[in-house]
């Protein structure tokens, strides 16, 4: 993978130099103005491209794009420090891929952000319009996609089986978590920076405030001290905060009055620690947890899909987890 990154600010390209450096699968060439950049592109092509949106040599963010198709037809994606939601909407109308904010930028948001842009460039610049409903085509963007085509699905049959069964209120619930992952689906295929207000961020208050709801509804003393600043290596602050409210949910909705629940991040020698503490033993053990069709009919379809999402978010797999119970509490710590 090539990445050019057209960047005048010798501290912001040493920021990223260093982001990449130990991968060897990544070779990062940066220049200072885009004439630049084509000169050195006659060495060889560039996979993707990185542009600073405030540079000497930039006249407008259109003649920018035009100035690079010249000589590549890469994915491109513009680096700002300004959240101004109108050089956003230019840069996309200009055909930008996507926009990123530099203090969000990390290592596996821009792995993430490569396959997303790349994805998308290849859909409105090389697939015909006919094949894009091709079965083919299809297959394609579902595997990039990855478990969220599952757990979509998943919950569209959910919500069906709930409607018809007369159960408004766990279908009102999966209806959210239905919304959450298409939102998901649309911030990750679009523009992945914090800064830019998408329908992702207000499903993160709307999820908190559920989360709230749920515990007072239930009588249950929740206690959550958690800080998702620490969880953006995960890729993605917004999602990483999601995925830590969608499995609060799933554990909460499987209390009753009179249970306690906490919630705490913490350092630790490690990296970042999860730490869940629950006065009912909903979950019995990992396999139950990593397997939900194990565990205990006591444990609902709306606090499993809420489970599997939120450990969906997360990306930790089974050996970064440890569950145990001891006296009829439950233990849940998660490893970043």
């Amino acid at each position: 993978m090539r990445i050019h990154y057209v960047e005048d600010n010798a501290r912001d390209a040493e920021i990223l130099t260093d982001m990449v450096g130990g991968e060897g699968d990544i070779q990062l060439n940066i220049s200072e103005r885009i004439e630049d950049f084509e000169r050195l592109s006659e060495a060889g092509p560039t996979d993707f491209v990185l542009l600073d949106v405030r540079r000497p040599d930039a006249i407008s963010i259109e003649d920018d794009i035009q100035r690079v198709r010249a000589f590549t037809n890469a994915p491109i994606v513009f680096v700002t420090s300004d959240n101004a939601d109108d050089m956003r909407r230019e840069a996309f109308a200009s055909g930008a891929e996507a926009v990123i904010d530099k203090t969000d930028l990390n290592y596996k948001l821009l792995k993430q952000m490569i396959v997303n842009a790349t994805l998308k460039h290849q859909v409105q610049t090389e697939v015909p319009e006919s094949r894009l409903r091709s079965r083919e085509m299809k297959s394609s963007v579902e595997s990039l996609l990855g478990p969220f085509s599952y757990i979509e699905l998943s919950l569209q049959t959910l919500l069906e089986t709930m409607e018809d069964a007369g159960r408004s209120n766990t279908a009102e619930y999966v209806a959210h978590l239905l919304e959450t992952v298409r939102a998901i689906r649309a911030y990750s295929q679009d523009d992945l920076s914090q800064a830019t207000r998408t329908p992702i961020h207000e499903l993160l208050l709307d999820t908190a405030e559920r989360v709230s709801k749920t515990a007072r509804a239930k009588e249950v003393d929740l206690v959550l001290a958690t800080e998702t600043s620490w969880f953006t290596q995960i890729g993605s602050r917004p999602l990483a905060s999601l995925g830590v409210q969608h499995f609060i949910a799933g554990l909460l909705r499987a209390c009753e009055k009179g249970d306690r629940m906490s919630i705490r991040s913490e350092r630790d020698n490690e990296g970042i620690a999860l730490n869940i503490f629950v006065s009912r033993a909903v979950i019995s053990s990992k396999d139950e947890l990593f397997d939900l069709t194990k565990a205990a009919p006591a444990l609902g379809l709306d606090s499993k899909a809420s489970l599997q999402l939120g450990l969906t978010l997360l990306s930790v797999p089974p050996e970064q987890v440890d569950v145990h119970v001891h006296k009829g509490n439950l233990f849940i710590k998660v490893q970043i």
